[in-house]
Formats: C-alpha cells, structure tokens, sequence
C-alpha cells in the first residue's frame, strides 16, 4: 500500500462523512449499494472515489422476478429472507458487484484479476469468513480495526 488512507463509506448515507474525511486526509472512498462515484467525485473532488462495493441490483431484480413470474416459483421466495452474493463465475451476473468506474490503474490488481478472483470464489477456490467475532487476517494492507459498531 502506498500510505493512502481509504474509507469504506458503508450504511446509508454516511458516505458523506466519509467523503468529507477522505478529503481532508487527501484520502479514498470506497462507495457502497451503487456506482456512487458521479454523486462523491461531483461533490468532493473527480477521483476520490476508487470503487463502490454495489449490489448487483439488476441482476437480483430479473432473476427474481423472471423465477416468480416466468418459473412460477412464488413458493421458493415467499416469507423467506435470502442472503444473496456469488451466482455466478462473471462478475456482472451476482448480486454482489464491483462497480464499474472501479480504478485498477496502479496495476497491481487489475479488472482482470477481479474476474479471476470472483470465479476463484464462486468455485470455492478462494472462501470469504463471514466471521465478525475477530480482527481479519489481512496482507499487503493495514486495517485499522475499531471493532464491531453498532
């Protein structure tokens, strides 16, 4: 890492108070729910935002909806909660996304290795603990870890 501060703008609309942070520190944002670099780079300065952790929102929407209307599978959604993610080794077809403004341009991790990594999870080559007990083990980046907020 090069010393860049980085914020997770996660839940709502905190992503303004990340923002405004990230620009003081002359740091990074990290978007969240969609692409939110138009609404961040506009307000806080063109390029702050490196990515945004998405939903995949139009693929959610079409598949569902094509299982219940199309498939008549009402029965497998209805009273149900559905933790959605991976369905899919192409990046652009799961319910969880990288945006598509996402700047790989240090060349270190590229769009490439993005699609190479998320058809390594969706393979189960490569796992993701769901584990919020504990600080994750991470390389190559510090954490700084504040626990679990609530």
């Amino acid at each position: 890492a090069d010393g860049t501060e980085i914020v997770f703008a996660c839940g709502g609309g905190i992503w303004a108070s990340a923002a405004e942070a990230a620009k003081k520190a002359g740091g990074k944002v990290i978007g969240v729910d969609t692409d939110q670099s138009a609404v961040i780079d506009g307000q806080y300065g063109e390029g702050i935002t490196i990515t945004s952790a998405m939903k995949g929102l139009y693929p959610t929407t079409v598949d569902t909806l094509t299982n219940v209307v199309i498939n008549g599978k009402w029965a497998d959604y209805a009273g149900k909660v559905d933790t959605l993610g991976l369905v899919s080794a192409d990046p652009a077809a799961n319910y969880v996304q990288l945006a598509g403004t996402t700047h790989f341009e240090d060349g270190k991790f590229t769009a490439e290795d993005y699609a190479n990594l998320v058809k390594d999870m969706y393979e189960g080559k490569v796992t993701v603990s769901n584990d919020i007990s504990a600080e994750p083990a991470t390389t190559n980046v510090n954490v700084a870890w504040l626990g679990n907020l609530k």
